[in-house]
């Protein structure tokens, strides 16, 4: 203890301290400041009937660095050193440190949020970054600014932005210890050998393991990602089976007896291979270790905002970590360390935080309690992502925790009684209601814990879990191939802290809607056109393997979903009956009346919908209700989706249109016959006439030239005949149509000798605007186009006249034209 690095800034601590209520340490690993820093404050005058308390980031470390601590005092754990973690404590009324896991000091808080029998917080390993780290820190801070100004918070870390956590705490003065490591030799993977992949690593360690055992001495300790490729090297290495090498496995989910062992030493003479997740990264000193192999590789939980849950990612590690890890070979000696990826590999900084990755709906649930509706109130490294806070707030609003302004409701402080997630809480305050929580804390471990099956038969239903932990738990050991005994009876020990009361009897039709109180979004039915796929509640579609055993069930409740792509697999999940659904959960269904158009029928159509969520449960075609809004609503909307063609104006409409939009180009005001204005507007120069009216067909009959003649004044229909008239009376006496489809210029087409003696070109808009005259041959074929008629018959009749002649010779067609009567006739009958 006395040669330990931290020593030399010790009294620096204790005089900040003295001085200020915010402190941060950076201290590398092997400075001593887990254990030696807390016990040199002991004897500090401002601890005077009060304690420490110490966040670990890991249980395991809790424990470890509470027996070396109590160790050193020459005491057993529980006198003046305690520990409190999930389902474990050793504490007393003289416990002075309490070292605790983060989500311990959350609770704390939430009880007495003065935290009034503690002088002084410490927060260790802090890079970490945990989820729970966060909120205890910005929890704290709130209690030290409103009411603890005594309360003192001290940040320790080996890797940490210092300067950043700094200003978080008001510019708190920093204080820099080094570290107590030996050389360490960094090998990295040869350029010549490819990056092994993540099916091909544990193959790759495995050989690289026998290597060094062969060829150098000490112990090895070995980072993985997971419990899978642990198990796979522990499977290779078992085989070999060398009596003088001992093989550990420490993660997690390990009893406390497994991971004790791996910490120590092995006997003389022998050594030990430690296969570990990033649990021993921090806080830990596992002796014996000259070798580190780093797979560079770690498990994170990330939040994915498509199936609304987390998601299981394998990611590399940062440069702190791969830092941290490389230096627990250089603890007692020197050392070596193998990472296994190319030296030119860009590593980030620092690991993201957990804030910023993972769902959120424990975090907000916990806001709530302590009275902020608003997650920006509060202090915080980095503010939590906006769309996972809403996620959170939505999904903790549907389970009936927070109103809808976002506060704590009875039901909500209820759910945070339970240590668990904020699904499984109301899971388990809805199956008390119904006398179902042994079934349901079974339930709630095994969403909890690690699978229980050794592989999963092809099965995703929890309810055959389910029954197998109920056998185990009444002794009934029938056929448990593949089944992880050890496993189950370490969840049914969590079980019992949920519900302690046990069942000789079980009722396995209830799982289904008890699953469906944790997950109501989550309710999926089959779609008929494909029965691997499911529809599920919150409108998102999901896969279930076709050689599932559930493969055939109509309805299922989802717990575990897995993301490829945009493409949600089916993991884990429980039948669900029909019958179960209108029994249990009546009040999440909703019948209402549904409009659609059918373009089949081409038609409006009302539906009595009943629904779960976005699954349709029943639907049944009602009368059309003249008084539904709706009903026109989406009528008018499929006319503007279709355009103004499909409904079949007649010639005498578009000719109306047509004038009025030709006058309002030349700067009249008249209504507008546009297109666009029209289908824009539909609501209120077609709704009106729309009563009764549901088909296109229907529509189609209106009498389209009166309802827009109606638009207009008596006065503007009358101006408009002036300006802009339906019809010119030319020479012969005929009646002959205007075209104004082309508002920039309108057409006369009419027959030649029906213009004879007509001098100068007719016009339209109190004469400001010529015709275009189409001159037709008798059989309506175009013979000339002109706005100049006088110049027509100077210049151009004779050359036309010649060929008229030769080819409608019965025909009128005099040398002088303007002198010449007009006629539509042949010559026999003028």
């Amino acid at each position: 203890m006395n040669n330990l690095p931290i020593n030399r800034v010790l009294q620096d601590v204790k005089l900040k301290l003295q001085k200020y209520n915010k402190l941060v340490l950076q201290a590398p690993a092997g400075a001593g400041k887990t254990t030696a820093l807390p016990l040199a404050l002991l004897d500090e005058p401002w601890l005077e009937g009060k304690q420490i308390i110490m966040l670990e980031p890991r249980r395991l470390a809790v424990r470890s660095s509470a027996s070396r601590m109590a160790e050193l005092l020459g005491e057993s754990v529980g006198q003046r050193i305690g520990y409190q973690i999930k389902m474990d404590s050793k504490k007393s009324k003289d416990t002075k440190i309490l070292i605790v896991t983060e989500g311990i000091l959350t609770r704390k808080l939430q009880q007495d949020p003065s935290l009034e029998g503690v002088a002084l917080v410490i927060f260790d390993e802090f890079h970490e970054r945990s989820l729970h780290a966060d909120l205890s820190l910005a929890l704290s801070l709130e209690t030290q600014s409103l009411l603890r100004d005594d309360l003192k918070i001290l940040i320790m870390s080996a890797t940490l932005n210092t300067s950043a956590i700094a200003k978080l705490l008001d510019d708190a003065p920093i204080i820099m210890s080094e570290g107590r490591s030996f050389a360490i030799e960094s090998n990295y993977l040869p350029t010549s050998i490819k990056q092994p992949t993540k099916k091909e690593l544990p193959t790759y360690i495995y050989r690289l393991i026998e290597k060094i055992l062969k060829e150098q001495s000490g112990s090895i300790l070995v980072f993985l990602s997971g419990v899978r490729e642990i198990k796979a090297i522990e499977k290779l290495l078992r085989a070999t089976k060398r009596a003088d090498v001992y093989i550990s496995t420490l993660y997690g989910n390990l009893s406390k007896e497994e991971q004790d062992r791996a910490i120590k030493a092995p006997k003389d003479g022998a050594r030990k291979v430690v296969l570990s997740t990033n649990i021993a990264q921090t806080s830990l000193t596992i002796e014996g270790i000259k070798v580190v192999i780093d797979s560079g590789l770690h498990n994170v939980l990330v939040f994915n905002s498509f199936t609304g849950m987390n998601s299981l990612e394998t990611i590399y590690i940062s440069k702190d970590s791969a830092i941290q890890r490389a230096g627990r070979a250089g603890r007692l000696s020197a050392g070596k360390a193998y990472h296994i990826w190319h030296k030119s590999k860009v590593l980030i900084e620092h690991d993201v935080p957990e804030i910023l990755l993972a769902d959120l709906s424990s975090l907000v649930l916990e806001l709530a309690v302590w009275g902020c509706t608003n997650i920006s109130d509060l202090m915080w490294m980095d503010l939590p992502p906006p769309i996972a806070t809403k996620h959170a707030k939505d999904l903790l609003v549907e389970l009936g925790a927070l109103d809808e302004n976002g506060t704590i409701t009875s039901h909500g402080r209820a759910m945070n009684s339970y240590p668990m997630h904020p699904r499984l809480a109301h899971m388990m305050l809805k199956s008390k209601e119904l006398g179902f929580s042994y079934e349901a804390s079974l339930l709630a471990v095994l969403l909890n814990e690690k699978e229980i099956y050794t592989n999963n038969f092809n099965s995703s239903d929890l309810k055959h879990r389910v029954e197998t932990l109920h056998n185990i738990a009444q002794k009934n050991m029938g056929n448990l191939n593949h089944v992880n005994i050890k496993q189950c009876h370490y969840i049914l020990k969590s079980a019992k802290q949920i519900e302690a009361k046990q069942k000789a009897n079980i009722n396995l039709d209830i799982l289904g809607v008890l699953l469906a109180f944790a997950y109501p979004d989550r309710i999926a039915m089959q779609r008929l056109n494909d029965r691997s796929s499911y529809l599920l509640s919150n409108g998102k579609g999901a896969l279930l393997h076709n050689e599932d055993e559930l493969f055939k069930a109509r309805f299922l409740v989802v717990a575990d979903l897995g993301v490829i792509g945009r493409i949600s697999k089916i993991y884990k999940a429980i039948e669900l009956s029909r019958s179960s659904i209108d029994a249990y959960l009546v009040k999440s269904i909703v019948t209402k009346q549904k409009v659609e158009w059918s373009d089949e029928e081409a038609r409006v159509k009302v539906f009595e919908v009943t629904s779960l969520g976005a699954i349709t449960l029943e639907k049944r075609q009602i009368k059309v209700d003249s008084e539904n809004e709706e009903v026109l609503e989406v009528f008018l909307a499929e006319l503007e989706a279709l355009g103004l063609e499909v409904l079949k104006f007649s010639s005498k409409v578009k000719n109306l249109r047509d004038r009025v939009n030709f006058v309002n180009h030349n700067g009249l005001d008249f209504p507008d016959f546009s297109d666009e204005y029209l289908l824009e507007n539909l609501d209120e120069w077609l709704a009106p006439y729309l009563d009764g009216i549901y088909s296109l067909k229907a529509c189609q009959n209106l009498d389209f030239y009166n309802i827009l003649l109606g638009l207009m004044s008596f006065k503007q229909s009358q101006e408009l005949e002036k300006l802009a008239p339906q019809k010119l009376k030319v020479a012969s006496g005929s009646q002959i149509a205007i075209d104004y489809s082309n508002i920039e210029q309108p057409i006369l087409a009419v027959k030649l000798q029906e213009m004879f003696g007509t001098k100068s070109t007719p016009t339209v808009l109190n004469s400001k605007v010529k015709l275009l005259i189409h001159l037709l041959s008798p059989a309506s074929r175009p013979m000339q186009v002109t706005q100049d008629l006088e110049s027509f018959w100077t210049n151009s009749y004779s050359e036309v006249r010649k060929e008229l002649r030769g080819k409608y010779k019965k025909h009128y067609w005099p040398t002088n034209p303007l002198e010449a009567k007009a006629t539509s006739k042949v010559k026999r009958l003028m």
